[in-house]
């Protein structure tokens, strides 16, 4: 996360305060789901607005400071991509009947290989047009593992039912008949969310305003969110942990 002339700590003590907001989320739906069986509350609004918080911060910030790291996304891209495997690998072993398939670690490290590629293209136009532009996909385009596009999470237009028969789609966004995943986080819409943060690091990376401010410094918060990955693979468990000896 280095700029040419200093760290940006700020994204990282950010990273870790929506690593703590994740914590908490996760926790209170091992309680309330898992250990009370409340499946409805997943789908409560101010729970889905507490979720959809968490999942906007961490892809707006991975794509924000993807640029920082151009030179090694392949190889962080590969590590996330193993790390969301074991996962995925974990989740078949303890919840078999709700698995973690094509997971937020699965998209990020994806993510951060598809983009050295789609940067060249990105670079030829205006920040502002691919932030617009992007965003604007993102919202049409959310809908669409539902089944059609629409507003954000209101559809209105259905798509075909044959992109959704087949198992090479689901990771793209189109989930075949009996797909489950408790975490599921597909190229489709989400890439475009990454590339508006990707966009947005364009704008305002060479900003002296926002240089200074995002150079403040939060040091417990920027120890969890320089090791968010280490704190993403053992905050579930551990969430699972205390609630199974508290609720158990």
């Amino acid at each position: 996360m280095d700029t040419r002339k200093k760290r940006l700590y700020l994204l990282d003590a950010y990273r870790g305060f929506v690593i703590l907001v994740m914590t908490a989320f996760h926790f209170c739906f091992d309680y309330f789901v898992i250990f009370k069986g409340n499946w409805g509350w997943p789908r409560l609004t101010p729970v889905f607005i507490w979720e959809q918080y968490i999942c906007w911060s961490f892809n707006l910030l991975s794509g924000f400071v993807w640029n920082y790291g151009r030179k090694n996304c392949i190889r962080r891209g590969v590590i996330v991509n193993i790390c969301g495997l074991a996962v995925t690998f974990v989740t078949f072993l303890i919840m078999p009947d709700t698995p973690i398939l094509y997971g937020v670690l699965t998209f990020l490290g994806c993510a951060m290989i598809i983009m050295l590629p789609l940067s060249k293209l990105l670079d030829r136009l205006p920040a502002v047009s691919v932030l617009i532009c992007s965003f604007c996909l993102f919202l049409l385009t959310f809908s669409v593992p539902n089944g059609g596009l629409g507003i954000y999470n209101h559809m209105l237009i259905p798509l075909p039912r044959q992109l959704y028969r087949s198992r090479l789609l689901t990771p793209l966004g189109f989930p075949h008949p009996g797909f489950v995943s408790s975490d599921y986080f597909p190229l489709i819409p989400w890439i475009f969310l990454y590339i508006c943060g990707y966009a947005l690091n364009r704008l305002l990376s060479s900003n002296r305003r926002f240089i200074r401010f995002a150079s403040l410094r939060i040091p417990p918060l920027e120890f969890l969110g320089r090791h968010s990955l280490l704190a993403y693979m053992l905050h579930q468990p551990l969430c699972y942990l205390v609630c199974m000896l508290l609720f158990a």
